[in-house]
């Protein structure tokens, strides 16, 4: 999206967010400022500013890239962004969205929160060691708070998450044996049912906006649903997703805070055989994901693809090192 092409994105775009503001709002704004912001490979995310009587207004727009539109994602992420809302959790505030306005395309606008989503910067600077030091026992009282929220996931879609894994599976460009067997050991030992709750389901270092004091919101939730609770826990506990940090919590943060917390906050106890479960569950869904075919994104197939794809060998290390954990093996 380089040169004439990336202006002509560009304009389309301002068009498109021109014509949202001015359905909401009456009046077509001036739209004086517009960057593509890095990051992120499925959705395109403009800040944008707009001039307003006695100053300006800073907004983000989110939507699908041409070519590849998902709807009902973007239903999802609104249903997310919406609960956030209400729920107290940490999150952009939803000013508009296609559930408001037809414009004939899904969209988002929110409004703009400061801080990094970008995790060697927050494990690594001096500046994030307030931040670094809380991380653990934030992200647990988030969670609770999220997981709680169940009067505000009315009409939210059930996971399954074998359902799910069997999904990604059938995506992957080769057979691994590896993650063939984490599913087959997945199968025989999926624990018991439980209550399900709001989860976000990609909760993570890279969907956190974060500041030198902390977690700020927490961003992209097209892929939220009811599901177990151990899943956010497990997934925020993922290997695939701490960017060379030491501890288990995002690389930063140990266990014990995270679930002293999550617990402290909820109400509700941590299973560790049923959270070793989902962990397993985590490092398999990333591999199959990892070993996907190539599928269109907002920055073009080569690069990402490529980065994605060499992970497979790690994710499958990875698989392997969960179960073990866990007790289980991989036949």
């Amino acid at each position: 999206m380089a040169g004439d092409s990336f202006e002509s994105l560009r304009a389309r775009r301002s068009d498109l967010i021109a014509d949202v503001l001015e359905k909401a709002e009456g009046k077509r704004p001036d739209i004086i400022a517009m960057t593509l912001a890095a990051g992120g490979n499925s959705r395109e995310t403009w800040i944008f500013t707009v001039a307003e009587s006695g100053g300006q207004r800073a907004m983000v727009f989110r939507c699908d890239p041409d070519h590849w539109i998902r709807e009902e994602e973007m239903k999802t992420e609104i249903a997310g962004l919406t609960l956030a809302n209400r729920a107290g959790v940490p999150a952009p505030q939803l000013l508009y969205s296609s559930a408001m306005i037809n414009v004939g395309r899904p969209f988002v606008i929110t409004s703009v929160v400061g801080g990094t989503t970008i995790p060697k910067r927050v494990i690594r600077e001096d500046a994030f060691a307030p931040a670094r030091q809380s991380f653990a026992a934030d992200c647990g009282r988030i969670l609770a708070a999220l997981h709680t929220a169940v009067e505000f996931s009315a009409g939210w879609q059930t996971i399954d998450p074998v359902a799910d894994l069997e999904g990604h599976r059938a995506k992957v460009g080769f057979r691994s044996p590896v993650l063939e067997g984490a599913l087959s050991w997945l199968v025989r030992n999926r624990p018991s049912p439980i209550p399900l709750r709001p989860a976000h389901r990609d909760f993570r270092l890279g969907n956190l906006m974060i500041s030198e004091t902390g977690i700020v919101a927490v961003l992209d939730w097209e892929t939220c649903g009811l599901s177990d609770p151990h899943e956010d826990l497990a997934w925020l506990c993922s290997r695939a997703w701490r960017y060379g940090g030491g501890n288990p919590v995002g690389g930063i943060g140990t266990l014990h805070d995270l679930i002293e917390s999550y617990e402290y906050h909820s109400g509700q106890k941590i299973d560790p055989v049923r959270l070793h479960w989902w962990r397993g569950l985590a490092a398999t869904r990333w591999g199959f994901a990892s070993a996907a075919r190539p599928r269109g994104s907002a920055g073009g197939a080569g690069i990402e693809e490529a980065a994605i794809a060499r992970q497979v060998c790690r994710q499958e290390y990875n698989v392997l090192l969960e179960l073990k954990d866990s007790g289980g093996a991989t036949a």
